[in-house]
């Protein structure tokens, strides 16, 4: 039996297929072959490869190549695997793309496989215009079981570590593929885009409109609490933090502006409101937690006083601060408060060698010609908020 997985408008799109069995306990097996991962797909199937590897075998392999294939992703899929799975990296060094997209559970009697173009990513399982062809395989059948036995030496071509393409990941390799760029950090793809390119800004401008429409799509499905959310993943290691350069976050009302102006209240604090995570994500960045010291007076209150910053054409000095109580960690400036405005990208970028300062901040206004280019590297959104943030190396 076979039927079509079509998304963005389908019924059953392939993400719902992967999730549907992976909570099937009738399935003892699931074996992948995927071209490009990112954290964006991984999030959705996270919490059914952990419940999975409990009663059954996984074993994957994923391709590196034109950094299809982020760290944040296969760092994300290791760890839904970890000690339970095994996941191979397959990478030909001669000019041939790994480009699969292969998914197939088994039990004794039963197979179902999907094969089509869908990545583990958010769009490929979800919101891009994708199909794959789904089958259902009787293994009593000699046509059936000869058909899986095909699918299953394809896969083992990309385990078989003797021709040296396939390595198994672990945290090792992980860091090597960073350093060697196989893969790169997620927040760092928008800025690796082809040189020549025009960027989406001019790109924009020089598109007809109505030329076509703009029409929506079904989004994908809510990630459960239960599931690892960005929020709550292990920072980067070491290797990944030190690479990291400068920092963009959208501005929102409690960022920029005077605060309350109505009679008989208080003018709100200079700060900007950095989210946690972001702060969490490559602690070396802002110098925690080795360079701020605890408040006496607030237990749990850490600060960093006096970090000189350039902004424009003077230096000021800008207090770090992060209070658990009220679950944020805040910059303290006047001058970097009132530079921007709502809707404003602001753009922090350490500097190495300096004399009188140590960061590096710039507010880039929607209207700038590269107000595109950084909104591009602010991949990360936050909960009941419309502030997104990110990084760059």
């Amino acid at each position: 039996m076979a039927h079509l997985l079509a998304q963005p408008h389908g019924i059953a799109r392939l993400g719902d297929f992967l999730n549907g069995h992976l909570s099937d306990r009738r399935w003892s097996e699931f074996r992948a072959a995927i071209a490009f991962v990112k954290y964006s797909g991984v999030r959705h199937i996270e919490a059914g490869l952990r419940s999975f590897s409990g009663f059954g075998d996984i074993r994957m392999s994923v391709g590196v190549d034109c950094q299809g294939s982020s760290f944040e992703g296969l760092s994300a899929l290791l760890g839904a695997t970890r000690d339970r799975g095994t996941i191979w990296v397959f990478h030909n060094e001669n000019p041939s793309t790994f480009h699969p997209k292969v998914y197939l559970f088994k039990n004794r009697a039963q197979a179902d496989v999907a094969v089509g173009s869908g990545n583990l990513t958010s769009g490929g399982l979800f919101t891009n215009y994708e199909a794959s062809l789904a089958l259902s395989l009787d293994l009593a059948d000699a046509r059936d079981r000869s058909l899986l036995e095909s699918v299953e030496q394809m896969l083992d071509l990309w385990i078989a570590p003797a021709g040296g393409a396939a390595r198994v990941l672990d945290e090792a390799l992980l860091q090597e593929l960073l350093r060697s760029r196989y893969v790169v950090l997620e927040a760092q793809q928008a800025a690796e885009a082809d040189p020549d390119a025009p960027n989406a800004a001019q790109t924009r401008r020089t598109r007809p409109d109505g030329l076509f429409a703009r029409v929506g799509v079904q989004a994908p499905p809510a990630v459960p609490r239960t599931a690892t959310t960005r929020a709550q993943a292990p920072t980067l290691p070491a290797t990944a933090r030190r690479l990291v350069q400068g920092f963009v976050m959208t501005l929102q009302q409690t960022d920029a502006g005077y605060g309350q102006t109505s009679r008989g209240t208080t003018r709100r604090s200079p700060e900007v409101f950095i989210p946690l995570a972001a702060r969490d994500y490559s602690p070396e960045f802002w110098g925690w937690q080795d360079l701020f010291a605890e408040d006496g007076s607030r237990p749990g209150k850490w600060d960093r006083r006096g970090v000189r910053v350039r902004i424009g054409t003077q230096v000021a000095e800008v207090n770090m601060m992060t209070w658990p109580v009220k679950h944020d960690f805040r910059l303290r400036s006047e001058a970097l408060r009132s530079a921007g405005s709502v809707g404003d990208i602001l753009r922090l970028e350490r500097v190495e060698g300096a004399v009188d300062y140590e960061y590096y901040a710039e507010i880039v206004p929607q209207a700038s010609s590269e107000y595109d280019y950084y909104l591009g590297l602010c991949t990360e959104a936050v909960r009941n908020s419309d502030k997104r943030w990110g990084y760059y190396l």
